[in-house]
C-alpha cells in the first residue's frame, strides 16, 4: 500500500516539476500551487465520487471523463480572473497542480482494490493521464484569457474529456494499450509544454524597437496608459502587452491602473571609423580612443598623422642639394634663397 503511495507521489511530482521549470519568467507562488493540489486531492475527488455515483451513473464509460474533468477544471476556471494566471503557461501549471493532487488520491483509493498493484500505479503515474487532461484544460483557459475568446475553454474541456475517454476505453480492452498510450500521452504533454513556452517567449523575449518606441510615445503623450489602450495601440493582446511592458522596465500603478515608463537611458554614441594603431606597442584601439588601452601611450589618428608628416617634410636646396630645416629661408651650404 505504501509503495503505491510513494510511486504515485514521486512520479506525479516529477512530471509536475517538468512543467513548472518551464515557467521561468514569473513562476507561480508556492502557496497557490499547494491550494491547487489541495483542490484536486479533496474537493475534486469527493465531487467526482458523488456525481458519478448518484447523477451520472447512467453515462457508463463517459461518466468518469465528463465528471472528473469538470470537477478538476472548476479550480482553474475560477482562476481565469486571477491576475496571477496571465497566460497558457500559468494555466498549464495550475492544471497540472490540480491533477497531481487528484491522481495521488485516486491511486491511493485504487490501492484498496485487489487487482490494483504497484505496477499499475507506476504505469498510471508515468502515463501523465490526469496531468495531461487537466493541463490541456488549464492551457486553453490561459489562451482564452489572452485572446478574449471564451470558446477556447470549451475546446479545452472537450479535448480533456476525449483524451480521458480514449484512455479509459482502450485500457479496458487490452493491457497492451498501455504501451501505446503511455508514449503518446507523454509526447502530447511535451507538445503542450512547448506551445505554452512559445507563448512565454513570444511575450517576453520578442519586444521590437518599433513597438517600444510606440509604447513610449503613447504613454508620454497621455501621461500614462492602461493595458487595454496600449494593446489597441500596439496591435497585440492585453496579456502580451502587460508582459512586454514589464520586459522594457515599465511600472504599473495599481491605483490609477496605468503603465508608466522611466526615461530611457542615454547611451554614449560609439565612434565609427578604422581602429587606431599605437605607434609605441602596436596594439589596435577603438575609433576615437585618445590613449592606448595597452600601454597608455597617447594615440595619433590617421588625420593627425598626415598633418604631422606634412609638418615634418624634409626641405632640400635646389642649388646644391643640401638637406635643410623645413623652416629654413636660405641654404646653410651655398647661401641660396630657398623660399
Amino acid at each position: 500500500m505504501l509503495e503505491i503511495v510513494y510511486v504515485s507521489v514521486i512520479v506525479s511530482v516529477l512530471w509536475f516539476l517538468y512543467i513548472y521549470q518551464k515557467d521561468v519568467f514569473e513562476p507561480e507562488p508556492l502557496g497557490k500551487i499547494l491550494k491547487a493540489v489541495g483542490w484536486g486531492a479533496i474537493p475534486a475527488v469527493l465531487l467526482s465520487f458523488l456525481l458519478e455515483s448518484f447523477l451520472f451513473f447512467w453515462a457508463g464509460l463517459l461518466s468518469a471523463p465528463l465528471v472528473e474533468e469538470a470537477c478538476k477544471g472548476i479550480y482553474v476556471y475560477r482562476m481565469r480572473k486571477d491576475p496571477q494566471l496571465e497566460g497558457p503557461m500559468d494555466g498549464l501549471v495550475y492544471g497540472a497542480a490540480v491533477a497531481i493532487g487528484f491522481e495521488i488520491v485516486e491511486n491511493l483509493l485504487y490501492g484498496f482494490s485487489v487487482e490494483f498493484g504497484l505496477e499499475l500505479a507506476a504505469v498510471r503515474s508515468i502515463a501523465v493521464g490526469h496531468i495531461l487532461f487537466t493541463g490541456l484544460f488549464g492551457l486553453m483557459v490561459g489562451v482564452a484569457k489572452i485572446k478574449g475568446k471564451r470558446r477556447m475553454i470549451i475546446y479545452g474541456y472537450i479535448g480533456a474529456v476525449l483524451m480521458h475517454l480514449t484512455w479509459n476505453g482502450l485500457v479496458d480492452v487490452h493491457w497492451v494499450s498501455y504501451f501505446i498510450l503511455v508514449p503518446v500521452f507523454i509526447l502530447i504533454l511535451k507538445l503542450l509544454a512547448d506551445v505554452a513556452w512559445k507563448y512565454e517567449l513570444d511575450a517576453y523575449i520578442s519586444p521590437l524597437e518599433e513597438r517600444e518606441y510606440k509604447a513610449r510615445r503613447f504613454i508620454t503623450e497621455r501621461d500614462g496608459a492602461s493595458t487595454v489602450a496600449l494593446a489597441d495601440e500596439l496591435g497585440i493582446d492585453p496579456h502580451r502587452t502587460a508582459l512586454f511592458m514589464k520586459s522594457i522596465g515599465a511600472k504599473f500603478d495599481r491605483g490609477k491602473k496605468k503603465w508608466y515608463l522611466a526615461a530611457p537611458e542615454r547611451k554614449t554614441p560609439i565612434a565609427s571609423g578604422p581602429k587606431i594603431k599605437c605607434e609605441k606597442c602596436g596594439a589596435e584601439n577603438a575609433p576615437g580612443s585618445v590613449f592606448c588601452t595597452n600601454c597608455r601611450n597617447k594615440l595619433i589618428e590617421e588625420e593627425d598623422k598626415e598633418k604631422k608628416e606634412v609638418q615634418e617634410e624634409v626641405l632640400y636646396c635646389t642649388n646644391c642639394g643640401a638637406k635643410l630645416n623645413p623652416r629654413s629661408v636660405f641654404c646653410t651650404e651655398c647661401g641660396k634663397k630657398v623660399r
